[in-house]
């Protein structure tokens, strides 16, 4: 006798948002029947996102109430500018019918 798989009823979102006001819009990563997965990528992601975001914070300073980098670190504008438009990563469930 073979065992049935059983097949999962919801299949889990993995997104982001990034951008600011009118520019704001949702990431899709990717799509899994498995909540732990999602939930494992969620954790990684936002752990890493705040990691790399304060480190590049060091290189910033404020200027007219906003974090601005310092112009001696032109170089790094670019990352920094890309990590601190990510808000957070998340998952939403989706059932089956």
């Amino acid at each position: 006798m073979t065992k049935k798989k059983k097949i999962s009823d919801s299949i889990y979102i993995v997104s982001y948002k990034t951008g600011y006001y009118e520019d704001r819009k949702v990431i899709t990563v990717f799509a899994t029947t498995k909540k732990s997965t999602a939930t494992k990528y969620v954790t990684k992601f936002n752990k890493l996102v705040k990691k790399w975001y304060n480190y590049y914070k060091q290189f910033t300073h404020m200027k007219w109430g906003f974090p601005c980098i310092m112009e001696e670190y032109p170089q790094y504008y670019r990352r920094w500018d890309q990590l601190s438009d990510i808000s957070y990563c998340y998952w939403e469930e989706v059932k089956l019918r």
